[in-house]
């Protein structure tokens, strides 16, 4: 444990000295074995039953360089009161730092070079900084790794399931709302296993999308009853008999490594009991919803307590460029859709046409606390932090969103391609468009893990807000409700939109 624990210090310490998102991926690239490093120091754990020091290794090693971003974006109200030269000396080089990573991509050799030196002088300034505060009465542990006792508040709301694939074994650990984390093996599967499904996931798919909406989609259905018997199952019986979990609690989902690619929400025995009646598929059981990492989690509901008057605005960009996209006939009805569907107490603009620009979109995004897209999303397989949506202009990429920080947001819908499917080759570092909304501020986020046709799934974006905007307390929107909204869409829309389609979209956040 201690050799794994080394290499993670090694490996995140190299990608601090890195002055921008882009080299510290690259520098994250060249490191031997670091995609496998997570899981495979999570698998040790597990193998010697140090179920807590499991979860704590998951945190540390997967999605480094949101964790590491977010330590410039680390809100100092406690530290204030304390110590306000600290606070402030922290805050101005944390904001120093987060120009500088903006700034050297575009610059020229010679002063990217010199630019390199200063990022790395005020790196270690920024650290002196951290650990003076660790010195004050209750700061010991200021942005370091969070312990488990920590991590557990993701689990205040239901219980988080992450999922370990590694060469070594295929396993779950269910972090509870209290107590100790339960490990689940998964027997029936391997990391071969998973890379097969995989493959035979994104064929399928494929093979649907050129498909009527009768014709059944057979070999789909055998790939869920798959994800059900060998992954799904045994963990629905731990939180059934085990937990005494009830019927339509909320589940968070955390896979890792081969299991990101996997709709695991999606499972399905597609059986029938005895009695004739269907056996009730996962989503049937709970509501479920994913997050990246337990601390991205517990971020959003911590933000959560400082809200402020809402707003919609619905985005969209139904006639790009003719050389960048095709066009989207049905992006400006679901516009309209969306907008007659909001609650007349609540402020709702649109932004559409020749206003849905790059710097239109951003300015939208920073302005309103619920957000609405409806485009085309382009995930970029070389650079995923080139994912980008498409508008009348530029690409309004993963990086423009990074660089803004809107705390007052709230939901972000993503009626768009490809928005919360990561990069095949580091699928523990979560890079996608619904990641890095939640990141700039979102709490609360539909994305997509694959493409969508536009004309089917404004019936999954209707029924949505029908069932978000029901039965208004006090007139307020609420963004906890999206995953039970999404929930109920997906199962209002059967006889209109194919399952392909259905399982495209996913909760993430709060």
């Amino acid at each position: 444990m201690e050799a794994y624990h080394m290499r993670l210090d090694l490996c995140i310490n190299h990608m601090m000295m890195r002055p921008s998102i882009i080299s510290r991926r690259e520098a994250t690239a060249a490191f031997r074995g670091v995609q496998t490093l997570p899981v495979d120091a999570v698998s040790c754990a597990i193998r010697r039953d140090d179920l807590r020091q499991a979860v704590e290794l998951v945190e540390r090693g997967r999605g480094q360089q949101w964790s590491l971003a977010c330590r410039l974006r680390i809100p100092l109200e406690d530290l204030e009161p304390i110590n306000p030269s600290l606070a402030h000396r922290l805050s101005e080089l944390s904001k120093r730092l987060s120009d500088h990573m903006g700034s050297v991509a575009s610059m020229e050799r010679a002063a990217a070079d010199k630019a390199v030196v200063q990022y790395r002088r005020l790196t270690e300034q920024w650290e002196a900084v951290v650990s003076e505060i660790r010195n004050l009465q209750g700061f010991s542990r200021f942005l370091l790794p969070p312990l488990y006792e920590d991590l557990q508040a993701a689990a205040r709301h239901g219980p988080v399931i992450i999922f370990i694939a590694s060469k070594y074994l295929c396993s779950a650990i269910v972090v509870p709302t209290s107590g100790e984390p339960h490990h689940v093996p998964l027997p029936s599967i391997t990391l071969t296993d998973l890379k097969n499904l995989r493959d035979h996931f994104a064929r399928a798919i494929r093979q649907a999308s050129i498909m009527g909406l009768k014709e059944p989609r057979n070999d789909l259905i055998i790939l869920l009853r798959k994800v059900w018997d060998k992954i799904m199952l045994p963990i629905v019986n731990f939180l059934r008999h085990d937990l005494k979990l009830k019927l339509s609690s909320r589940i968070w989902l955390c896979p890792t490594a081969a299991f990101t690619f996997i709709p695991l929400h999606g499972a399905h025995p597609f059986r029938t009991k005895a009695d004739r009646s269907k056996e009730p598929c996962l989503e049937d059981l709970f509501i479920c919803s994913y997050t990246p990492t337990l601390s991205a989690l517990i971020r959003s509901r911590q933000a959560m307590k400082t809200r402020v008057t809402p707003s919609f605005v619905a985005i969209g960009q139904g006639q790009p460029d003719a050389r960048k996209s095709r066009v989207l006939l049905a992006a400006d009805s679901e516009l309209e859709l969306v907008q007659g569907l909001v609650p007349a107490t609540v402020t709702c603009t649109v932004v559409s046409g020749h206003a849905a620009t790059r710097a239109g979109a951003l300015e939208a995004l920073q302005q309103n606390t619920w957000v609405h897209l409806a485009c085309h999303g382009k995930w970029n397989h070389t650079q995923p932090y080139y994912s980008h949506f498409v508008t009348k202009d530029e690409p309004l990429t993963l990086l423009d969103i990074m660089e803004k920080d809107i705390p007052h947001a709230e939901f972000a819908f993503l009626s768009t391609c490809h928005t919360a499917v990561g990069h095949e080759e580091t699928p523990d570092e979560v890079i996608h468009l619904a990641a890095g909304l939640q990141f700039s501020g979102f709490k609360s986020i539909i994305g997509t893990l694959w493409e969508i046709d536009d004309t089917v799934a404004k019936h999954v974006v209707e029924a949505f807000y029908k069932n978000i905007f029901k039965n208004l307390d006090g007139g307020v929107m609420d963004c906890t409700k999206a995953a039970w909204a999404l929930n109920r869409a997906t199962h209002a829309v059967k006889t209109k939109v194919p399952l392909e389609q259905r399982l495209s979209f996913i909760h993430i956040g709060v």
